[in-house]
């Protein structure tokens, strides 16, 4: 992890240079896969020279874990701004399952670039695929936090927290479209709050 860490924050350097970069990194690999992308593409679109480039990031591998965390970083504020619309935290979690994974899943099941980037995560950048799942546990927990959601089944919620995410990471790879991916997650809320509230 600290190696992770000193890639995606390197002191000394232009951050809103190194921001702009992971952020055009980001584009670049949704649209051409991981595979297919070269650091001269990311230079290019980025508007900077390949030796640029190497002074933020030394392999492409770096550049995707950056981006990774960026996207999730992103989609963590999304949430955030659409949380105080909602009432209760079973509608504020399924929200947060709806802009994480559930919104796209249909489109990531036909497009064998978003295929390609959930697989390369796993192989090339799972400690930032981590970081961002464990940044949405903390989130959820957070949620489940505002109900009181521990005390009864005796597991803090900051670990149901975590066993949310991990479910919804299995359930990702089971699930045939964003409509069961979503009944899933609605369920698995359910069976949580409803064992929550016994005494």
């Amino acid at each position: 992890m600290d190696n992770f860490c000193k890639v995606y924050n390197n002191e000394g350097m232009d951050e809103n240079k190194k921001q702009h970069i992971v952020g055009v990194a980001l584009e670049v690999f949704f649209k051409y896969g991981y595979k297919r992308v070269s650091m001269n593409d990311i230079a290019e679109a980025a508007g900077i020279s390949r030796a640029g480039l190497y002074l933020y990031f030394k392999r492409k591998e770096d550049i995707f874990n950056a981006a990774i965390v960026y996207h999730g970083d992103i989609l963590i504020e999304e949430i955030k701004r659409g949380l105080p619309a909602l009432d209760t935290a079973e509608d504020k979690m399924m929200f947060a399952f709806e802009v994480w994974s559930v919104r796209n899943f249909d489109a990531s099941l036909h497009s064998p670039e978003y295929q390609e980037i959930t697989d390369s995560s796993y192989q090339f950048a799972r400690e930032a695929l981590d970081t961002s799942y464990d940044k949405l546990a903390v989130l959820l927990a957070a949620l489940l936090k505002e109900r009181e959601v521990q005390a009864d089944v005796g597991i803090p919620a900051e670990r149901v927290g975590h066993l949310l995410t991990g479910a919804l990471r299995g359930f990702k790879t089971v699930a045939k479209s964003s409509e069961e991916l979503r009944h899933m997650l609605r369920d698995l809320l359910q069976i949580v709050s409803s064992t929550s509230k016994q005494e």
